[in-house]
């Protein structure tokens, strides 16, 4: 009877080795099927930061999504085309950088204040003159309050007039202005097959790391391959 014993608790023991063994296999497929999940959803996350970084420098405002209803939702002024309106952040960034400190009525390292005139007088420098049809300051009052950049509007008394004043962020204003074109011309044109400036160290963050995922996800499926129990 004993000797029965023995032999019924082996083949117990080795059926429960077997099912564990089983479970172990199922459990560490199971775990590579879930890490592949979350690598190709952290990768397809990746691509859609790097086309958004690609595309970026490509669009007609140079890359200032930012300008289309400052992130309402809402359509952009289209009245005029976007080269008029780079023209305005074309000369905001050349303030922001410190130069055209004689236009400023206050200057200092946080702010800096410049008459609308002043501003518009800089903004029509730079639209060629065959294209000059009716900007004036009410149309730079309207392309500054969708810009969503850190200016507002003051009013002021100069020289015993009432003007319009602005009052701008300096260094939020450089940040957001940084990957615009100096000047029409200065660049290549969206569709030349050179990237407008951009920010080339965050592309290629991305590229690395899409890459050290792409490794990784093949690692995994020759895992999945030849883990036991397939």
């Amino acid at each position: 009877m004993a000797e029965f014993f023995d032999k019924l608790k082996g083949r117990l023991d080795k059926g429960l080795s077997t099912v564990n063994e089983k479970s172990r296999e199922i459990i560490t497929r199971q775990k590579i099927r879930i890490h592949l999940t979350e690598l190709r959803a952290e990768r397809d996350l990746l691509l859609k930061e790097l086309g958004k970084l690609t595309y970026e420098p490509w669009e007609p405002s140079g890359g200032l999504g930012f300008i289309s209803g400052a992130g309402d939702g809402k359509p952009a002024d289209s009245a005029l085309p976007d080269k008029w309106k780079e023209s305005v952040f074309v000369a905001l960034r050349k303030i922001s950088g410190g130069e055209l400190g004689e236009l400023l009525i206050e200057d200092t390292a946080k702010q800096f204040k410049i008459t609308a005139k002043a501003l518009y007088d800089e903004v029509e420098k730079l639209i060629p003159d065959d294209e000059k049809k009716g900007q004036n300051l009410q149309w730079l009052g309207r392309v500054l309050g969708k810009s969503g950049l850190p200016v507002k509007k003051i009013s002021r008394r100069i020289d015993g007039e009432r003007e319009t004043v602005y009052v701008v962020d300096r260094k939020k204003t450089a940040a957001l202005l940084k990957s615009l074109p100096e000047a029409e011309g200065e660049t290549e044109s969206a569709g030349s097959g050179t990237l407008a400036p951009g920010n080339p160290d965050a592309l290629l963050r991305k590229c690395r790391k899409i890459r050290e995922i792409d490794l990784r996800i093949s690692g995994l499926e020759k895992d999945l391959k030849t883990a036991p129990g397939k």
